[in-house]
């Protein structure tokens, strides 16, 4: 039975997957000039914010993992300057996820306990996503990292306004971003080479992202059912693919940010 509903799930996001290329298909990146002002608020994510234990522990763990990733990359750099670079910047890292810990620590909560159920999907969703060399780990880090603080940030919408400040504003520093984007456009102007095999990287980066997101979130309360409810694995798949038809405006406007990214240092989405 288990793996029917295993079955039935990967079905169902699956068949979401493929609605979502259709769409994409249809996509155009606006003029650089009107995408500042364009609204990324459409999607009221408010109702489906996970308790604080929950989105706080996820997040920690999440900031932590790059702060590590940031930090083993260290002695692969290129150069002096960006091993010192990187290394301000992995410091303003493991600061985000402090600041986050402490946070948990407030509501009563040890920090360990709070992140300890998510290790294994987030360990298992970097393990996918490892890059070949320090290029690659760093773009990695400049697109994954800035979509799912960009989602933890909406998300954020549901929690107490003095959480949701504070959540803001860890999130809101932006030293590894600045210097991710300077070092890629420096790199891929001295070496033409890099530019195809990093877009290459990135567009396949999306789907592991948004596999990620999606486990951020409850199914059945996406859905409006109740978690005590038993379902068949033909009823599952249902909720399912319904809870993911409410996250797919969200989705298309993440897979917007995700190109602008790739756009801002010279790579097509």
């Amino acid at each position: 039975m288990a793996l029917l509903r295993m079955a039935g799930i990967l079905i169902s996001v699956f068949d979401w997957f493929k609605r979502l290329r259709h769409q994409a298909r249809n996509l155009s990146l606006p003029a650089r000039v009107e995408r500042t002002a364009r609204n990324t608020e459409a999607v009221d994510l408010k109702p489906y914010t996970p308790e604080p234990k929950v989105f706080l522990g996820q997040l920690a763990y999440l900031q932590l993992s790059q702060f590590e990733i940031l930090t083993s990359e260290l002695k692969y750099s290129p150069n002096t300057q960006y091993k010192a670079e990187l290394s301000e910047a992995a410091a303003k890292s493991f600061e985000k996820y402090r600041a986050i810990s402490k946070k948990i620590a407030a509501l009563g909560i040890d920090p360990t306990d709070a992140m300890d159920p998510y290790v294994e999907r987030i360990e298992t969703f970097h393990s996918r996503t490892n890059g070949i060399d320090w290029f690659e780990s760093l773009i990695k880090v400049y697109l994954v990292a800035g979509l799912l603080d960009d989602f933890y940030r909406r998300l954020a919408i549901g929690l107490d306004p003095i959480t949701r400040a504070d959540v803001e504003k860890a999130l809101g520093d932006k030293k590894f971003e600045v210097f991710a984007k300077r070092v890629l456009i420096e790199s891929m102007a001295e070496d033409p080479t890099l530019s195809h095999r990093l877009a290459l990287w990135g567009r396949r980066l999306m789907g592991d992202v948004l596999l990620e997101l999606r486990a951020a979130f409850d199914n059945r309360k996406l859905a409006g059912i109740a978690k005590s409810k038993k379902l068949t694995v033909e009823q599952e798949r249902e909720v399912n693919l319904a809870s993911y038809s409410k996250l797919e405006p969200l989705v298309t406007e993440l897979i917007g940010a995700h190109t602008m990214r790739m756009d801002a240092v010279g790579l097509t989405a």
